[in-house]
């Protein structure tokens, strides 16, 4: 596996601006701080209803695609892991006094809502390869985030661990190196350029910075 070891430690590298952006994004921050109107929580469930549901049929169709190893335990793995975090979010909603019609009517963010939409053309179009490479330095960067929101809610906002679990979720996500680095080599093996691979990491990482903005404008701040 040392080609796709050092491939994903290169991209990594070459992101890691992007990254470091992403990871210490004032959202979290604000929250921390209070500065953040209970309008700009919502908009975050709400927003994240649209992507998880969205996401649940990307990942859906990934596993219809690519339901053999190496990639089935991984694909089963994330596509349990959204359904889970969308049981979560329904309670972090209802903490919030919103329900489910209300997340189903919520009026979107075009530009929180381009992630989901990157996540669909690549249910649709591209390797698993390259899904992998993407989710491989996207998630952990998500989760960095999750876990800074969490901790504001509870110390900040009264939240409960149930209240958060959605957030914690994706906090406290295992590794994904080693199967990753499987899959991503399987796509080595048959073609899958490094260009491609950088390309959708790259793209993944833009997305989810512009949720972040999104939910920062979205606030008035």
């Amino acid at each position: 596996m040392s080609d796709a070891a050092e491939i994903v430690r290169r991209i990594g590298d070459e992101l890691s601006d992007i990254d470091r952006v992403i990871r210490g994004h004032p959202f979290p921050d604000l929250l921390m701080r209070k500065e953040l109107p209970v309008s700009a929580l919502r908009a975050f469930v709400g927003n994240q209803y649209a992507i998880i549901t969205s996401d649940l049929r990307s990942v859906a169709m990934l596993v219809h695609r690519f339901g053999q190893p190496p990639s089935r335990d991984f694909l089963m793995g994330v596509l349990d892991g959204e359904r889970k975090a969308l049981d979560g979010l329904l309670v972090m909603a209802r903490k919030l006094g919103m329900t489910e019609q209300d997340l189903v009517t919520y009026d979107v963010s075009p530009a929180a809502f381009a992630y989901t939409a990157f996540m669909a053309w690549q249910a649709l179009y591209a390797s698993a390869a390259e899904f992998v490479m993407g989710i491989l330095l996207n998630f952990a960067a998500w989760g960095h985030n999750c876990g800074r929101m969490s901790a504001a809610l509870r110390e900040r906002h009264g939240f409960t661990e149930a209240d958060t679990a959605f957030l914690d979720g994706f906090a406290g996500m295992p590794p994904l190196d080693e199967p990753a680095l499987a899959i991503i080599q399987h796509g080595l093996d048959r073609g899958v350029t490094p260009a491609e691979l950088r390309r959708g990491a790259r793209l993944f990482q833009a997305y989810e910075k512009m949720f972040w903005d999104a939910m920062v404008q979205g606030a008035a701040v």
